[in-house]
């Protein structure tokens, strides 16, 4: 009679950061197939199609851990995968970092133009690690700088009364130079802003500059 104990001692010790995520992979994998083929949906496919292929990823990172292990002590390899873990996790979280700009304002639109090289990043907040929060109360116009317009995780957060916005991206000359700018609306574009931007945003800059 074969004897299983020494084989899943083999196969699952000594732990590492790895047997745990190969478990966790198989469980999940077990799952994506069990709902693709018994309980279908309209999600299981691509459930069953982003398992798979990370489940075997793992595994086949598994399988090099198990014979490192025969080479380096346990220590080594086991503070090796958690630092390389921290390191993707940060990386992960760089990546999907975000810039959000939080409105509280009565009007019935924002802008946000891309036009102050000299604006200082200080006045946005730190929210967690890498993601930044500027919370905008006394106004509904305001300018940033121009590298924000390229960002990858801007997003404005609009007043939470707002049931219905309308956003547009584009650009106005400014002082001569061309400005990026987001605009957003609670209702549909005005029909003066869709025939002609450059003059509608530049009466609502003139007309904050009166006030």
């Amino acid at each position: 009679m074969i004897s299983w104990k020494p084989i899943l001692k083999k196969v699952f010790f000594p732990v590492t950061l790895l047997t745990v995520a190969s478990i966790l992979c198989l469980i999940v994998l077990v799952e994506a197939i069990y709902k693709n083929f018994f309980a279908p949906d309209l999600f299981s496919g691509i459930y069953l199609s982003i398992a798979a292929p990370i489940t075997m990823a793992v595994w086949f990172f598994y399988l090099i851990d198990r014979i490192l292990l025969r080479k380096f002590s346990y220590k080594i390899i086991a503070f090796s995968e958690i630092g390389i873990a921290l390191l993707l996790l940060l990386m992960f979280s760089y990546q999907n970092s975000k810039t959000t700009i939080r409105f509280d304002t009565d009007n019935s639109f924002v802008l946000v133009l891309f036009d102050n090289p000299n604006a200082s990043s200080a006045p946005f907040e730190r929210r967690g690690i890498f993601d930044k929060e500027l919370f905008i109360r006394d106004t509904n116009i305001i300018h940033i700088h121009p590298n924000l317009a390229f960002k990858k995780g801007l997003k404005i957060e609009n007043p939470k009364d707002w049931t219905q916005t309308t956003t547009d991206q584009s650009s106005v000359l400014m002082d001569g130079k061309k400005a990026n700018y987001l605009f957003v609306t609670n209702s549909e574009l005005p029909k003066s802003y869709l025939m002609n931007n450059q003059k509608y945003i530049d009466s609502l800059l003139q007309i904050t500059t009166i006030k």
